[in-house]
């Protein structure tokens, strides 16, 4: 006999009594419990170009001609280490590795990741629409040493040799707050560039992660990412005298002049040693590891085209010419897949400067010259007025909690920004759909007006220069 033919208590239902059931449960049950119904989202592509974004929009160019004087320089060198000096002020924000203490005893560590385990049991991991819980993690917990947290360590110095991964837990597996958000892995911080200095702090058991303290964030990585080495080395490395700055969306190393042999690929503001130009291409230093696991560079080349020796000039013209070099390149959550987002986003352009901007949208957001907030109940042609008022194209950065963007002026009295954006959403009585952008995209600030959270525009919170 069928299982549901049969009560818990083994007597038969008749099947007049399930008709009464079904009958009560599709039109008794939703109009008695109309508060507790199940909202549907779906989600669909966004439209590959907005209705309010030509296709000379899409061009640095446009938005620079409407500039008076694009090319004066916002601040030299002198005032951007000032501006670095004041954010690096802020430690809660970014580290100078240079100067971080070779003596370390810190008990917070500890407890954020026993906290960041016990939330991490409530995700899913793609494979079951049940959370992981606990067991899913033991091997993961297994593997951490709580002994060594909080106890006095001897810090030890590295640099990443490859295009890194920092994690929240030493697990490559990715975890999700939901089912819907398989594309955002949570366990992700971010991506360090190559030659990135590192303070290391614990070992894993298995001696394959370290925890360590990057310029930008803390967390596990790889130990087959990084090489070790003394912090004078560290020092004596940001002395170098000519630094090749990356600034292409993304580019390739080579270990050879013939650029054959292939070595690593990086992204927009990462800095290595400079040594010399040949032609087409040009000679800098790699990071990599020794048999020993030591630090040591190596020759690397590189196309000319995809470097500055030294930083660009910090002008509205620039900025907006390296944004937008990354147009329509993917976003990564936290470099997933090596791809970019909208902090990142910003960050890498603001590098090529040397701008030292915090790596996530709510450290960005405090630094630089405030120019505006804006209140929850402020009226949208208000928000505009002060944008194109007080905003200035390539350097001004809008935020609101979960999202930073760059404004680059404005059109028909309308602002427009560009910006790493997963995508956005529109809200109806029962249901909702989101449209998936997934790159670096230029739009109005109107995108979401269809949603209950309202457009970017109305959701924007505080304006600031990075200047």
């Amino acid at each position: 006999m069928r299982k549901y033919d049969t009560c818990h208590h083994g007597c038969k239902l008749n099947k007049l009594f399930i008709l009464i059931i079904l009958f009560f449960a599709a039109f008794i049950l939703p109009s008695c419990s109309s508060s507790k119904k199940v909202r549907m989202v779906t989600f669909y592509p966004a439209p590959l170009s907005f209705d309010d974004v030509p296709r000379e929009m899409k061009s640095a160019g446009y938005w620079i001609s409407k500039i008076d004087n694009p090319d004066l320089v916002i601040l030299d060198k002198k005032g951007i280490e000032a501006l670095n000096a004041r954010i690096t002020g802020k430690s809660f924000f970014l580290k100078d590795i240079r100067y971080f203490p070779q003596k370390y005893a810190g008990s917070a560590q500890l407890a954020k990741i026993k906290k960041d385990i016990e939330n991490y049991s409530k995700y899913y991991d793609g494979s079951s629409e049940q959370p992981v819980g606990l067991e899913y993690l033991s091997g993961i917990i297994d593997n951490i040493d709580y002994s060594v947290f909080g106890t006095p360590v001897d810090v030890k110095f590295a640099m990443t040799v490859k295009y890194a991964q920092l994690r929240a837990l030493p697990s490559d597996k990715p975890l999700y707050s939901s089912l819907e958000t398989s594309d955002i892995d949570r366990i992700q911080f971010t991506l360090l560039d190559l030659g990135s200095p590192l303070a290391v702090l614990y070992a894993s058991k298995d001696y394959k992660w370290f925890y360590v303290v990057s310029e930008v964030a803390e967390g596990w990585i790889r130990r087959d990412s990084i090489a070790f080495c003394g912090q004078n080395q560290i020092k004596e490395y940001k002395k170098w005298k000519n630094m090749a700055v990356f600034i292409s969306a993304s580019a390739d190393i080579y270990k050879d002049k013939e650029m054959k042999d292939f070595f690593e690929s990086v992204k927009m503001g990462t800095q290595l040693p400079f040594y010399k130009i040949y032609g087409d291409y040009a000679e800098i230093r790699i990071p990599v590891a020794d048999k020993y696991g030591k630090l040591e560079f190596k020759k690397g080349f590189v196309a000319k085209s995809d470097i500055s020796v030294g930083f660009l000039k910090y002008t509205q013209r620039n900025a907006l010419i390296q944004a937008f070099k990354n147009l329509d390149h993917p976003y990564g959550w936290g470099g997933m897949n090596g791809d970019q987002d909208c902090s990142a986003f910003l960050k890498q352009v603001f590098a090529c400067f040397g701008i030292m901007l915090p790596r996530n949208s709510t450290g960005q957001i405090q630094t630089g010259v405030f120019l505006a907030g804006f209140e929850s109940s402020e009226f949208e042609v208000l928000r505009t007025v002060k944008i194109i008022k007080y905003g200035i194209p390539g350097i001004t950065l809008l935020y609101f909690p979960g999202h930073i963007m760059l404004y680059i002026g404005n059109e028909n009295n309308k602002p427009y920004i560009i910006h790493s954006v997963r995508g956005y959403a529109e809200d109806y009585d029962d249901y909702s759909k989101v449209f998936i952008i997934n790159k670096v995209a230029v739009t109005s600030m109107n995108i979401g007006e269809a949603s209950k959270k309202g457009s970017f525009l109305k959701r924007t919170v505080l304006m600031k220069a990075i200047q």
